[in-house]
């Protein structure tokens, strides 16, 4: 008999259940009807009847034995080793997933921070843009002032100088009168100063005018030297308040230009700033895009892991079922040998009798 054709039987027949309380009998008749327990039962009927030995019989199965221990122990080692591996990669994909995750945090408090300070900064520009504004109006506005102040003393001065100058010529002709030379060489010169007083319309000369007007129909010493005097004390209120004017026109052209560096400091401050703003507002919106496509891009990666994390766990589960029902087959397998070792040795005559009834009846 050739060993590989009747140990290939006895393997099909490893399928086979059986309890281990029932006889020999019923071991063999639970056998017998497996259509390869039927097969592998005529080989064990053919090969008694023909004399054959039953050792050989034995030493199948005791390799089929130590076959399925063999392949149990290769399962195991790769089922170890896939293990180890199917761990790995399961620590891999969930750090990867965990910094995926990370990043999507990061991420979305990146562009939500920034979109709030994009805003922030949108209207603080609105705000320093109408404070630049009214920096300019400001500016225009107390410029025109200082402006319209300096020309009021510019005219005012002039006043002033023509006036003086009418006082001195006064006070000439009035010296020439006294000096004894006749009115009437004087009497254009006279008129001509006459007229710029009447001109002035300031109280100031209300008095000299009258005075003069009476010194043209009356010449004499005791009127010359009343006007002399009232012609001095003009000329000492003019220069007075000419000086007082100058005063003022340079307070306020020195309040103007202080004033006036505030402004232009405050403008070259705003201006700096709403370059600054208007700069931080591209900026922003550079950040939030790309935020936001780095957002999609850390997305996708996640999904992307944790697919492949549920398709390595059905993988593992796959391996996992596989290598448990091929273990439980094995282990159903080596039972039936053993049985089968148990009927063919301690039980030769039982095993010997079944095929004999088994001839007969089946």
């Amino acid at each position: 008999m050739r060993i590989v054709p009747v140990l290939t039987l006895i393997l099909a027949v490893a399928t086979a259940r059986v309890a281990k309380t029932e006889s020999p009998k019923e071991v063999l008749a639970q056998i017998n009807k497996d259509s390869f327990g039927n097969s592998v039962l005529s080989v064990l009927q053919l090969q008694l009847a023909t004399g054959g030995p039953v050792g050989e019989i034995q030493i199948l199965l005791n390799n089929i034995a130590s076959q399925l221990n063999g392949d149990q122990k290769k399962a195991d080692k790769v089922h170890e080793s896939d293990t180890v591996a199917f761990e790995k990669i399961i620590a891999d994909l969930e750090q990867e997933i965990a910094y995926h995750q990370t990043q999507i945090v990061a991420l979305s408090n990146l562009r939500d921070s920034t979109t709030e300070a994009l805003g922030e900064a949108e209207a603080e520009v609105r705000v320093v843009t109408s404070d630049i504004a009214n920096n300019e109006k400001s500016f225009a506005d107390e410029s025109a002032t200082r402006q319209s102040q300096h020309e009021t003393w510019v005219r005012k001065d002039a006043e002033h100088v023509d006036q003086m100058d009418a006082i001195d010529e006064a006070s000439k002709i009035v010296q020439h009168l006294q000096a004894g030379v006749a009115f009437a060489q004087l009497k254009s010169r006279f008129e001509k100063v006459q007229a710029k007083l009447l001109e002035s319309k300031h109280a100031l000369f209300k008095p000299l005018i009258n005075a003069l007007t009476q010194l043209a129909s009356k010449v004499d010493n005791k009127s010359i030297i009343k006007i002399l005097e009232l012609l001095a004390q003009i000329r000492q209120q003019l220069v007075a308040s000419r000086a007082s004017l100058l005063a003022t026109e340079e307070r306020q052209a020195a309040n103007w230009e202080v004033q006036s560096g505030h402004l232009q400091e405050e403008h070259k401050r705003l201006v700096e700033r709403k370059a600054f703003l208007e700069n931080s507002i591209v900026q922003f919106k550079v950040t939030i895009q790309e935020a936001v496509e780095d957002l999609e891009d850390q997305t996708l990666f996640l999904e992307d892991a944790e697919d492949s994390l549920a398709i390595q766990e059905r993988w593992a589960a796959e391996q996992e079922s596989q290598y448990e029902a091929q273990t439980f087959e094995r282990e159903q397998q080596l039972e039936v040998v053993e049985r089968l070792q148990e009927v063919l040795t301690q039980k030769l005559s039982a095993a010997s009798e079944f095929l004999q009834i088994r001839e007969e009846v089946f």
